[in-house]
């Protein structure tokens, strides 16, 4: 009986020790599943953020492929050089889906003045000067390269801050406009929906199509100043008045404003040419178109109209102040030495004029220059160094 007992007590005993055994290695076999699902689980989370980041990287890459061709199409239409500054911003905003865009130009001192920009107070345009030295616009300046503000965090342990920064915009980048190895602009970006530093390329294509629409603008309208503007006097040219006139005639029609054309001749050129020479010639009517440069108002056009005769468009002169400003130059030339090549002693110079005025004296510029040629004549003929306007003579018969 004993024996049966302690027989019966082993096997509970080796019972007991198996289920404990087998409990330890279901709650290890447990505690391994376990592991594995929240193994599964994170993999599953990394999986499924990875395929979320695919899908916007995809989508971010057809919305760009739909954007580019627009932009591109956009900085190749032609823009006047003052323009450009406002069709790239409204891309930047366009392309980075940002809340703030500003862009500064550079000066002739180095400085940045800001002078286009969407969700920026309007006081900052034309006003704000930011220094081309500090924070991230400095370094996009130095190192002519796109600057993000997580990079340039992470580079310096308490990053400077630009002059924009100080004003109240923190940029999420600054971006370098580069033309012929020199930046002449940056755009500053804030606010923007997605993440700039997946936009990088996007941003650096911006970059060169804006430079390349610069470079074509300046290179376009450095052509066309050549072709209105007279190689020796660097006054506008004849082939440029006509034009003004015409951008002057509807402002005239439009808000019923007079306007004025008067005409100058160097009375007896010829006798300058003919006994000091060319050269002095040449120096006369430089220093002659640089003289009436000075004397005349910013909204006038000076004009030399061919030979020794210059030409003067005055935008909203009635004839009153149209001969009043006519003879005052003539005038004031009377009194001014020329200082010729070659001559110790200075040569004095006189102009005869005529002057015309819309819409008395006609409706067009060929019937204004006829009657502003037809004073200058009687001027001519009466004496010289004077000025006469219509009314007081009669056109010349052809």
């Amino acid at each position: 009986m004993p024996d049966l007992l302690v027989g019966a007590m082993i096997c509970a005993v080796a019972l007991g020790l198996g289920f404990l055994a087998g409990s330890a290695y279901r709650a290890s076999e447990l505690r391994k599943t376990g592991e594995a699902l929240e193994e599964l689980r994170v993999k599953n989370r990394d999986l499924s953020r990875w395929l979320q980041e695919y899908k916007d990287i995809h989508a971010r890459d057809s919305e760009i492929a739909i954007l580019f061709p627009s932009i591109i199409r956009r900085l190749a239409e032609r823009h006047p050089t003052d323009a450009l500054p406002r069709v790239a911003v409204r891309l930047a905003k366009e392309l980075f889906k940002t809340a703030q865009v500003a862009l500064a130009v550079v000066k002739k001192d180095g400085a940045l003045l800001v002078t286009e920009g969407v969700g920026i107070p309007p006081a900052w345009k034309g006003t704000l000067t930011l220094s081309p030295l500090d924070g991230m616009i400095g370094v996009a300046v130095r190192e002519k390269i796109l600057v993000l503000r997580e990079e340039h965090v992470a580079r310096q342990s308490r990053p400077e801050l630009s002059d924009l920064e100080r004003a109240g915009m923190v940029p999420d980048a600054v971006i370098p406009i580069v033309v012929e190895e020199s930046v002449v602009a940056i755009i500053a970006v804030a606010g923007s929906a997605g993440r700039m530093d997946r936009d990088r390329p996007y941003a650096s294509m911006l970059a060169d199509l804006v430079a390349n629409a610069f470079q074509i603008s300046l290179a376009i309208e450095a052509l066309e100043q050549r072709a209105m503007t007279d190689p020796l006097t660097g006054l506008y040219n004849r082939a440029y008045l006509a034009d003004r006139f015409l951008v002057e005639l509807r402002r005239a029609r439009n808000y019923g404003f007079p306007m004025s054309v008067a005409l100058f001749d160097i009375d007896r050129f010829k006798r300058i040419n003919d006994r000091y020479g060319h050269p002095a010639g040449d120096a006369v009517l430089r220093k002659i178109g640089s003289f009436l440069r000075e004397r005349t108002r910013s909204t006038d056009a000076v004009v030399r109209y061919g030979g020794e005769e210059f030409a003067l468009l005055m935008a909203t002169a009635d004839s009153d102040v149209a001969f009043e400003q006519a003879d005052r130059i003539r005038a004031e030339l009377e009194k001014t030495p020329f200082v010729v090549p070659g001559q110790a002693e200075p040569v004095q110079v006189t102009m005869s004029g005529g002057v015309a005025t819309y819409p008395q004296d006609g409706q067009v510029f060929s019937e204004l220059i006829a009657v502003a040629d037809a004073g200058l004549y009687h001027a001519k003929e009466n004496g010289r160094n004077q000025v006469f306007a219509s009314r007081t003579v009669e056109l010349r018969p052809e």
